[in-house]
């Protein structure tokens, strides 16, 4: 059949226009999928920070000093800013600041410390402290997630812990030793890693008193500073979270040897994929306003929490597919992928259930709840702001007997030496947190008191805001080489703390812990910031950024710091690439994954045109 140019136009035109169009949406939409934006990273122009301390916890900040003074001798200037922990936290999370020191509480669960370093926590409002922001970091974070054979689990912990003590903001220094001034008259409690009223060490709490009268035991502690919140789904202080501890039940517990015990859930089974768990429930607990406690409750408290993105429960929206109640008394958990941590991840990782009938309905990263109600030990009584705030025993708590303190009343006493001269003069019975090394000479003349050791609680850490202030690897492998943290225990913290190089440490995580060590090397780092363009160049003793020296590439060959969500998908990505002391130049750049070049796009289009035009051509012949 001959068709002459006219008619082939007229019949071919439209189908070759709809092709283009059906190509050019096809090129459109490849693309916008691949479009993976990557925060830029903003550089300054020398190494001076702001760093935020808390006066109240002299293990972290007298460590700011000694730290200050060891960095300002390779050029990098820390410039303290004391604040209360209502300025310091708010600041922190929502990543309005420079830098800080802080402690970090220490779990018997890796991924509690592993997890804080994925991308999908580097946003501001959700309690995390510091971020860091890598493809091959989350790959691995992932990986470890549901890696069930040991040696390999083990090789991707190692990796993981080497690839953040190099390019992390997050600087370790050193894990405290808990030395805990009690009153002598107590007997009876429990000394577990981090101390002997940890908030992981409920035994304490439970069997612990002073005297075979019960209206005796009560039991006094003082706080350095109010709680931040009574919520279980936001709170991220331990202060607030040793409160709701006493007033809120997990599913899982720890027992005095870290190994995890029933809690609610008096039992369960675990399938032979490892994806689905099957808790059965006690069935003779109460809320403390005489609800029965059932499965309801701990199907809304997960699936609520990790729905609204809580603090807490915000983790586990990568580990749980679902959580479903098989009947009033039996939960079932479905897991995305085996993940080997996940008993010890409900016993360490304050997942305390609340009331279905009291929280259904209530914007959880907003709630106040001013009168809790839980089902453990102890019940709400009353709180005055920044004063005080008093609790009394649970009459009716399933485990019988128990407790044996029949009123706890926390006391906010901000200054240090106060907090002892009341655990001297018996006004209080302990404080929150560890006694200042420096009062403990003291503690032991006394007859009254004992001081109470054991591995402490606090990893005491540097933390650089990278999420939109300042990020480059080498400053930081610089600051490990430039903190001798030795010196940094013995005059902080008179000799009672472990220096730490990464974010596990063999205290706690024992043979998870890479053996990864930083020798005390100024001249190295010196080294290192003179290798990433970082030199003094007016005198001042701070390092300016100038550009990289000749044993480095060129400042148009310099390596971009590449940042992208994860997983990490086909996309473009922001490149920012340093060229001088006050300027970022930004460059988008095509990234694929799955071997699918950004370019193909077109290419795709233009042979779907090519196709459908043989086609049309080969019809019409038929």
């Amino acid at each position: 059949m001959n068709y002459s140019l006219t008619s082939l136009k007229a019949k071919v035109l439209p189908i070759v226009l709809a092709s283009l169009i059906l190509g050019s949406i096809l090129g459109m939409g490849l693309n916008g999928y691949l479009n993976v934006q990557a925060k830029e990273r903003i550089v300054k122009p020398e190494l001076r920070f702001e760093l935020l301390s808390l006066p109240w916890f002299p293990q972290s900040d007298k460590a700011a000093e000694i730290i200050a003074k060891q960095l300002e001798k390779v050029g990098i200037k820390l410039e303290i800013r004391r604040v209360e922990s209502s300025i310091m936290y708010p600041k922190v999370e929502n990543f309005e600041h420079e830098a800080h020191i802080l402690a970090t509480s220490q779990s018997p669960n890796p991924m509690g410390m592993i997890e804080t370093f994925h991308s999908s926590r580097a946003r501001p409002g959700i309690g995390s402290f510091w971020c860091h922001e890598d493809p091959e970091v989350d790959r691995l974070i992932e990986s470890i997630r549901s890696e069930t054979d040991p040696r390999r689990l083990k090789e991707m912990l190692y990796a993981l812990q080497e690839k953040l003590a190099k390019e992390a903001g997050f600087i370790p220094i050193y894990l405290t030793m808990s030395t805990q001034v009690l009153r002598a008259e107590w007997k009876n409690y429990t000394v577990m890693p981090g101390g002997p009223i940890e908030a992981y060490n409920i035994w304490s709490l439970l069997y612990m008193y002073k005297s075979e009268k019960p209206e005796e035991n009560v039991f006094r502690i003082a706080f350095p500073s109010d709680i931040m919140t009574t919520n279980p789904f936001m709170a991220y202080d331990l202060r607030s979270l040793w409160v709701i501890n006493l007033i809120y039940d997990p599913l899982l517990r720890l027992d005095k040897d870290l190994q995890v015990v029933p809690w609610l859930a008096e039992s369960w089974e675990v399938s032979d994929d490892g994806l689905t768990y099957t808790f059965h429930l006690r069935r003779d607990v109460k809320w403390h306003d005489g609800t029965p406690f059932t499965a309801d409750d701990v199907v809304f408290t997960f699936g609520e929490g990790m729905r609204q993105e809580t603090t807490r429960f915000i983790g586990l929206k990568d580990i749980i597919e679902s959580v479903e109640k098989v009947d009033e008394y039996t939960v079932r958990f479905k897991l995305k992928t085996p993940y080997p941590f996940f008993l010890l991840e409900l016993a360490t990782g304050y997942y305390y259930i609340v009331p279905k009938h009291i929280a259904e309905g209530v914007d959880l990263r907003k709630w106040e709840n001013p009168e809790p109600i839980g089902t453990g030990p102890f019940k709400w009584v009353e709180r005055v702001i920044g004063e005080y705030i008093v609790l009394v025993r649970n009459e009716d708590f399933w485990i019988k007997g128990v407790p044996k303190i029949t009123k706890v009343i926390v006391k906010v006493i901000p200054e240090a030496e106060s907090r002892f001269l009341a655990i001297k003069n018996g006004e209080v019975d302990t404080e929150r947190y560890d006694t200042a090394v420096t009062l403990l000479p003291r503690a032991k003349e006394d007859p009254n008191l004992r001081v109470i050791t054991a591995p402490g609680l606090w990893l005491i850490y540097v933390a650089f805001n990278t999420y939109n202030h300042f990020y480059d690897p080498k400053v930081f492998l610089a600051i490990h080489y430039a903190i001798n943290r030795t010196e940094v225990v013995e005059k902080a913290n008179a000799g009672y703390g472990y220096p730490v190089y990464t974010i596990l440490n063999r205290y706690w995580h024992g043979e998870y812990a890479a053996p990864i060590t930083f020798e005390y090397n100024p001249e190295k780092a010196k080294q290192l910031l003179e290798e990433a363009g970082w030199k003094d160049i007016d005198g001042d003793g701070i390092r300016e950024y100038v550009g990289p020296t000749t044993t480095t590439p060129t400042p148009t060959e310099t390596v971009p710091v590449v940042t992208s969500p994860t997983p990490l998908t086909p996309g473009t990505v922001t490149v920012t690439q340093i060229t001088t002391a006050t300027r970022t130049e930004t460059i988008t750049i095509p990234v694929a994954t799955g071997g699918v070049p950004v370019e193909l796009a077109g290419v795709l289009a233009a042979i779907i045109v090519i196709l459908l035009i043989a086609m049309l051509v080969v019809m019409r012949r038929r």
